[in-house]
């Protein structure tokens, strides 16, 4: 992603959150990072609109916080913005159609008992791939979070290419830990025990 701004799109602003609901933080679960008015900023993307141009809006919070907070309609530039998925629901085209070897992404509710003891947290993060769709993709590992007899369900937000938005995106993920699905990246990392 350049540092260059966020070009505004030419749409009419709402004067309301769309559907007429006030804010309901994380609908979409889709989030942007963008440069705007030359800061780096990470929100909520409210809802998108692909053009007759061929190319795509998307309806963002900017200049969080305060001074101001306003709607805006921006252009979609892959080599300026980075998207990233955080509700689990949603799933990318490569994870489309399961292959043998791929990471095992847990449900919610599922290896609960990973989530009483004290987590390891990679700060920022740990270099990863994971396999999904029948190949390697790269991936951030950010926490570890430890279960009985060696289990363990690790978050990692994998990047996968969406043919939808013509670039790399990023989805939040909780996997079962397996060193044969999740493999680091970079000789230099041992694999997490």
């Amino acid at each position: 992603m350049s540092e260059k701004n966020a070009e505004a799109a030419p749409l009419p602003i709402p004067t309301r959150v769309p559907r007429g609901q006030e804010i309901e933080f994380d609908r979409t679960g889709l989030r942007l990072t963008l440069q705007w008015n030359d800061r780096r900023q990470v929100t909520q993307v409210l809802e998108h609109r692909d053009l007759p141009d061929g190319g795509r809006a998307i309806l963002a919070i900017v200049d969080w916080p305060m001074p101001t907070i306003r709607m805006v309609w921006v252009l979609w530039n892959p080599r300026r913005m980075g998207l990233l998925y955080t509700g689990r629901s949603v799933r990318a085209a490569a994870e489309a159609e399961p292959c043998e070897g791929d990471a095992y992404a847990i449900a919610v509710g599922e290896m609960t008992d990973c989530f009483t003891g004290e987590p390891e947290v990679f700060h920022p993060h740990r270099d990863v791939e994971v396999h999904a769709g029948g190949r390697w993709h790269p991936g951030r590992m950010r926490t570890r979070f430890p279960g009985p007899q060696g289990q363990a369900v690790v978050r990692v937000d994998v990047s996968f290419w969406e043919p939808d938005w013509g670039a790399e995106v990023g989805f939040e993920r909780l996997y079962r830990w397996d060193p044969g699905a999740i493999r680091p990246r970079g000789t230099d990392l041992p694999e997490p025990s």
